[in-house]
């Protein structure tokens, strides 16, 4: 049975790392790069692509699998949109959506383009591997009146409410996303899990709320921050994004034993509270 406890120096404890879960943006990715700009760092993507030849590495991401496939080489396994879709060697398999949801998607969309007129704001579709769009984004990252084009995104987003389609804000971030349906990145994680038989040694990383139920579907939960902005992240322990590539270089150097005794390793207060 692994152990899991407060992840500080006093109550150090050690884990083999036997797979290893990541979300995509803000994780292995900079936060607030634009979609055509998106990439893992040289030093995170040399790092994982070493990993990747002792243990799996699965992706778990609101993006489609079509903007990761080419930016996660290293993967064994993605969860696209937020589980809608995930691919597992060659073979894909897509959550069944109702037909009446995906229509309310087509008018969310056409909504949000129709009213998304400043450059500013982006609507960027996610596609399944059929090339239908079953998701879409709203992401202003890039806009120079953050104020003005947020109202307009919060207009996008109350009409795709009412639709009951299904708005994912992220506290502190220039984006939101809309979905057909519930998504749940920890029953992705789960049946990720069962498929590739991943009893134990799991690690998950993530950097906003929507990573929680990942988090807690795993046995190691490091959050990741930015510039020590406080982030509600229901994990273990964290680290900062820019000290990701030396924490996975330390990861392998340690022969992937995870150690809370790391320097770049955090506890995490807001779980340090609930144990």
């Amino acid at each position: 049975m692994l152990y899991k406890g407060k992840c500080n120096r006093a109550s150090r404890y050690e884990t083999r790392v036997k797979s290893l879960f990541l979300d995509y943006d803000g994780t292995i990715s900079s936060l607030n790069s634009s979609r055509s700009h998106s990439r893992v760092p040289t030093e995170t993507r040399t790092m994982l692509q070493r990993i990747s030849s002792h243990i799996p590495i699965i992706i778990v991401s609101t993006k489609d699998l079509s903007f990761l496939l080419p930016r996660t080489p290293f993967a064994h396994a993605w969860c696209g949109i937020a589980g809608i879709e995930r691919k597992i060697g060659n073979t894909i398999t897509e959550r069944a959506i109702p037909e009446t949801a995906l229509e309310r998607v087509t008018l969310g969309l056409q909504y949000a383009k129709s009213n998304a007129t400043d450059a500013d704001l982006c609507v960027e579709e996610k596609r399944d591997s059929s090339g239908r769009t079953v998701a879409f984004c709203l992401d202003w990252r890039q806009a120079s009146e953050i104020g003005a084009v947020k109202a307009k995104a919060d207009v996008i987003a109350g009409y795709c409410e009412k639709l009951d389609l299904k708005v994912l804000r992220y506290h502190g971030r220039l984006y939101c996303d809309v979905f057909p349906v519930l998504v749940d990145k920890g029953i992705a994680v789960r049946e990720i899990r069962e498929e590739l038989k991943l009893e134990d040694g799991t690690l998950y990383m993530g950097d906003s709320e929507v990573d929680n139920l990942a988090f807690s579907g795993c046995d190691i939960s490091l959050g990741v921050t930015h510039d020590g902005v406080k982030q509600n992240l229901a994990c273990d322990c964290s680290v900062e994004h820019g000290e990701v590539a030396d924490f996975l270089t330390m990861l392998l150097a340690n022969d992937l034993f995870f150690s809370s005794s790391f320097p770049m390793i955090t506890s995490s207060p807001r779980k340090m509270s609930e144990d």
